[in-house]
């Protein structure tokens, strides 16, 4: 686990997050086929929005009678590295799956979208979301852990940087651990002047029948992209959905975390517009369950 900042002032502040008013939303659905669901009901829902260079928020919404229980997100179009997933995470309530994105600030010339992706199943025995918030930092990187009550598993993980207007935060680490998530951030690299912090989100429920944590990692690189992909054994299903940016050092924004089949997780990233020469990789979380 990487090092937390060591320059965090522990006064509170309050900041509103956000984005630009939801748009048209263009809908998709993905019945997880096959052996049945350890959680009935499992379904992937995706909601891409529109195309242009404004910050935006992109909420996709599960079905009536189910709950989100993982959840992720894409950036498409220009400026990969430049365009920060800054906020991941379930609404209040578990009805939806929301996902922010925003430009670092220099811009970006060309247009992108958002695409949020949300895990939905009728709830889990002991479904329950926690929520908390690091102190404001100073530093150059933060990191948050929150963990599930006792007896509890971690299925879903959702961050947030809050603090700074622009990307000049970048949300590195959504991990997912067996009884906590833990969410990172790191100043980019022309840094950030003012105080900032982490909001972790952890889904918890009751252990799930079969349920097994897959990792992998891409090779360690200087390229200007890298991504993996984490498949559930045969016979199992993704229920939750994590990753992380290993050795970016704030220069490489997440472009993707989300469940891309019924037994796949795919992280990519991307090094912002002035490269980075450092070797950095990118980790998949899957949790299956059977």
């Amino acid at each position: 686990m990487r090092e937390g900042s060591k320059h965090i002032r522990w006064a509170r502040r309050t900041a509103t997050v956000g984005g630009a008013a939801l748009s048209a939303l263009v809908l998709g659905q993905l019945a997880l086929a096959g052996p049945v669901a350890a959680v009935p009901g499992l379904t992937v829902k995706t909601t891409t929005g529109p195309s242009n260079s404004s910050a935006k928020t992109q909420n996709t919404t599960c079905p009536a009678g189910t709950k989100v229980i993982g959840g992720g997100g894409a950036i498409t179009g220009s400026g990969l590295g430049q365009v920060g997933m800054d906020i991941m995470r379930p609404l209040i309530g578990g009805d939806a799956y929301s996902v922010t994105g925003r430009e670092d600030e220099n811009g970006v010339g060309g247009n992108w979208a958002v695409t949020a992706n949300a895990i939905c199943a009728t709830p889990p025995a002991g479904l329950v979301m926690v929520s908390g918030s690091s102190a404001p930092s100073f530093g150059t990187s933060n990191w948050f852990e929150k963990s599930c009550p006792a007896g509890k598993h971690a299925i879903g993980v959702g961050g947030a940087v809050v603090g700074a207007a622009n990307s000049e935060v970048v949300l590195e680490d959504l991990r997912i651990h067996q009884k906590s998530v833990v969410v990172a951030g790191a100043e980019d690299g022309t840094g950030f002047a003012g105080s900032w912090w982490l909001d972790a989100t952890a889904i918890c429920a009751d252990p799930l029948p079969g349920e097994q944590r897959v990792i992998d990692d891409s090779a360690y690189s200087s390229a200007a992209t890298r991504s993996i992909t984490a498949t559930c054994p045969a016979g199992k299903r993704v229920h939750g959905v994590g990753g992380e940016i290993l050795g970016g050092d704030g220069q490489v924004r997440l472009t993707q975390m989300r469940a891309t089949t019924s037994t796949t997780v795919t992280v990519s990233a991307a090094e912002d517009e002035d490269g980075f020469s450092s070797n950095w990789k990118v980790r998949a979380y899957a949790v299956c369950a059977s």
